[in-house]
């Protein structure tokens, strides 16, 4: 497991696209209500630090990783993870 630092400043992620960067990681209501008992928050976060290249589709991007997947968009330094599902 990767111990997150509530103190994360800032993150380069690489894509095949581009390197983006964001200061936080944070959830949007739709995954904290729907999502957040099926894939724990810290797994979210592990799943989106530890893969390198997320597909983009329509602006957002999209990680299947170790029977999960995850959603995600950056707005503003922000990383928003939409959706976390087992597959």
């Amino acid at each position: 497991m990767i111990k997150i630092s509530k103190s994360l400043y800032s993150h380069l992620y690489y894509t095949n696209v581009v390197w983006i960067l964001f200061k936080s990681i944070k959830p949007t209501r739709h995954y904290l209500k729907e999502h957040s008992k099926e894939v724990p928050w810290h797994k979210a976060v592990e799943i989106i630090l530890t893969t390198k290249n997320p597909r983009l589709k329509d602006g957002k991007f999209e990680i299947e990783k170790d029977g999960y997947y995850v959603l995600f968009e950056i707005k503003n330094k922000v990383l928003y993870v939409i959706n976390a599902k087992k597959t």
